[in-house]
């Protein structure tokens, strides 16, 4: 088993090689990109990776790199501890908790989705409403990527005759905007 000294050494070594040599990074994309395009074991152990990120994602054992932004809060509801991954995400948790406006993050709903590169990939939204039936996204900044899932997730809610909300932190521009009606 490699050491932590270990992998943080080896890692700033590869930064390194990337700084004084960006062919480097490039190539590897290329080849990163070729092999979940192209390669025959792709979709299987894409969709391994997804069922095991879920799997982590449900059990709090990653999430963001920032861990003093996440939190545990006690869900009045449920009367368990329910994990924020942003700041964002628990000050609108702590609103609907003011506002007794039931919202749970641990609703086991996952939306696939097709990523900009075009494979499949699994989304779950931030809460869900089970009252007015709606999922909510929390965003302070947001990109294709999460365009590709709020759309999906536009789908799946129009299906079910649900609801789907992005709340946009303040940090993004009011130009900048998402059609976020659903159902």
């Amino acid at each position: 088993m490699k050491t932590d000294e270990y992998r943080k050494a080896n890692s700033e070594g590869q930064v390194q090689s990337y700084i004084k040599d960006p062919t480097l990074k490039k190539k590897r994309s290329e080849s990163v990109r070729r092999f979940w395009a192209e390669s025959p074991l792709a979709g299987r152990l894409r969709q391994e990776a997804s069922e095991r990120a879920i799997q982590l994602l449900s059990e709090n054992k990653i999430g963001p790199q920032a861990p003093y932004k996440a939190e545990w809060v006690m869900s009045p509801w449920t009367g368990k501890q329910e994990y924020m991954h942003s700041s964002w995400e628990t000050a609108f948790f702590q609103t609907c908790v003011a506002r007794r406006y039931e919202v749970t993050k641990n609703h086991g709903i996952v939306i696939p989705y097709i990523h900009p590169d075009g494979t499949v990939h699994s989304y779950i939204p931030d809460f869900y409403a089970p009252e007015d039936r709606t999922l909510y996204e929390m965003k302070g900044r947001y990109d294709e990527v999460d365009i590709a899932k709020w759309e999906a997730a536009q789908r799946f809610c129009e299906d079910l005759r649900w609801n789907f909300t992005v709340m946009l932190g303040p940090e993004v521009d009011s130009a900048d905007s998402f059609d976020n009606s659903a159902a």
